[in-house]
């Protein structure tokens, strides 16, 4: 993800793992870029990630990314 100084990441969504690599693909083809934390950990080792995987993008895309979460949890 490209970040510059000026960006902030913002979480948007926590779930697991699979969920968190399909959403990051959805935002990614709605031109959001996104990305993810913990989804490797999640996999290999799911005890160790109690709260699930995150999908963070960049604070200036939040509405929009929010947007597609929701229509991400309607499917």
């Amino acid at each position: 993800m490209a970040v510059n100084d000026s960006s902030k990441l913002v979480s948007v969504f926590n779930g697991t793992p699979m969920e968190v690599e399909m959403l990051c693909q959805v935002l990614n083809d709605n031109g959001i870029e996104a990305t993810m934390k913990n989804q490797l950990i999640g996999m290999i080792a799911p005890h160790h990630t109690l709260d699930g995987a995150d999908v963070f993008v960049n604070e200036e895309d939040k509405e929009k990314a929010l947007y597609w979460v929701e229509e991400f949890k309607k499917s």
